[in-house]
């Protein structure tokens, strides 16, 4: 009732339709491990159809070729988990080792003509396949918490047991040496294969959907963490920007000053102008245009705060750093004649376009500028010098003073967030800096100068 060579068959085409199966539900996570589990399904599905077909064919290619085709199947599966655990096994290797059991196996078929020798041989190769792809699906889900890669190692597991009982017995001579035979060990034999076909192939699946399940719920989790970071971080840089013109609000409202006293100057001219008996026309013009003049620095000063203390949208422009440095100079115009510090431009000929968002990126200049001013504050020579450079496919900005340079005992600190040198400093300076670089796809680093002073270096992809 029970036809071995048909069931052989039957697991034979199993094996070639499932991968089909499998690799139409996975072919959106292509990947080597899939590729590599499918093809090794074609390749022992080949060699079951040729056990099957042992009545028709010639010996050597049931037992042999067949042999050399099922040992290779499972090998590329055993191949596949270990790409999984991302470990590289070499074509090589596998050739040699299905190579030299072939050569064994014939000996044992053909020289020595022992039956049970042969089987022994053959079915060892697969009961160490099948716990090797046990050992390595229990890893897989050890390593990535995968409920499925238990069940796959449980079935291989099951497998390797029964086909260690059916060699047993053939060495007991307690069942004969062939697979096609008929019997319950043979009946037992293809329930295993069934198992390996049927559930292994839907757990394998099972253990990929799981993991990509895991891996999507692990990226929306680092998403929302990475907002919630980008979120706290704009508030600390906007508390950053808005502690800073409170640090500043003294140069600013002398900055602020003298404009504003140029109007009620030249306001008092055209009263007095106008009371004159005699009203010169020219004086008055005069005193008008230099009230537009000092309306204006008012205006281009308020704005310039405003938007810097605003908080930014994350919107990105086009950014020229050659207008955008000189613009953050004047913001510390005041400190700079205070400390008698004199800026060095040193531009590159070409665009030193970059894209980005224009108050982030002040906030890095002006963090760099005031650092250096301080730093100079007791300092004989006091110079900062500013550099653009278009290297390839970056827009490189140095700025260099001639101040003592960065503190040994902390230099490798910079740049850690509430690590500073100085006593009404947070230190966040740098850490900001660091992170807004980051964000625009460049790099920011701080470092002591060949020649003396400190060197900050502003790497940032061109537009």
């Amino acid at each position: 009732m029970f036809h071995i060579p048909t069931a052989f068959f039957i697991i034979g085409l199993l094996y070639l339709f499932l991968p089909i199966i499998v690799w139409l539900v996975l072919k959106h996570q292509a990947s080597h491990t899939v590729s590599l589990w499918c093809l090794g399904g074609g390749v022992l599905a080949v060699g079951l159809l040729f056990i099957s077909q042992r009545q028709f064919l010639p010996l050597w290619v049931t037992y042999t070729v067949a042999n050399v085709f099922a040992w290779s199947g499972i090998l590329m599966q055993a191949t596949a988990l270990r790409h999984a655990l991302k470990k590289q096994w070499h074509v090589k290797w596998l050739a040699l080792i299905v190579v030299l059991w072939a050569i064994v196996f014939d000996y044992f078929r053909v020289v020595l003509q022992s039956q049970d020798y042969r089987f022994a041989w053959s079915m060892t190769l697969y009961v160490m396949v099948f716990l090797y792809i046990a050992y390595l699906a229990w890893q897989i889900s050890t390593e990535q918490d995968l409920r499925s890669g238990r069940w796959l190692a449980v079935v291989y597991v099951v497998a390797a047991i029964a086909l260690i009982l059916r060699i047993g017995r053939v060495m007991l001579d307690m069942t004969e040496p062939d697979v096609v035979a008929d019997g319950v060990d043979s009946i037992l034999t293809v329930v295993s294969g069934l198992l390996i076909s049927v559930i292994g192939s839907f757990t394998f699946v099972s253990m990929f959907l799981e993991r990509s399940a895991k891996r999507d719920l692990i990226d929306v989790e680092n998403r929302a963490r990475q907002q919630e970071s980008a979120r706290l971080a704009d508030q600390i840089a906007q508390l950053e920007r808005q502690r800073t013109l409170g640090a500043m609000s003294y140069a600013f409202a002398h900055e602020l000053s003298q404009p504003l006293t140029a109007l009620l100057m030249d306001t008092q001219s055209i009263k007095t102008s106008l009371q004159s008996p005699v009203l010169n026309l020219e004086d008055v013009t005069d005193s008008i245009h230099e009230i537009e003049k000092s309306a204006n620095r008012t205006v281009a000063l308020i704005e310039g705060i405003r938007n810097f203390i605003r908080p930014t949208k994350g919107m990105h422009e086009l950014v020229d750093l050659k207008l955008l440095v000189h613009d953050v100079q004047l913001l510390l115009a005041h400190d700079i004649r205070k400390q008698n510090v004199t800026f060095q431009w040193d531009f590159d000929a070409a665009e030193c376009l970059v894209r980005g968002d224009k108050v982030q990126l002040s906030q890095i200049v002006l963090n760099v500028y005031r650092n250096a001013v301080q730093a100079m504050a007791y300092s004989d020579v006091r110079t900062i010098h500013v550099a653009l450079e278009r290297e390839e496919h970056h827009v490189v900005l140095r700025v260099h003073d001639s101040g003592p340079g960065l503190n040994e005992d902390k230099r490798d600190q910079l740049g850690q967030p509430f690590v500073t040198t100085k006593a009404e400093g947070l230190g966040v300076g740098l850490s900001i800096s660091t992170t807004i670089a980051e964000m625009h796809g460049g790099s920011f680093s701080i470092t002591n100068a060949v020649g003396g002073g400190a060197l900050v270096e502003l790497n940032l992809p061109a537009a």
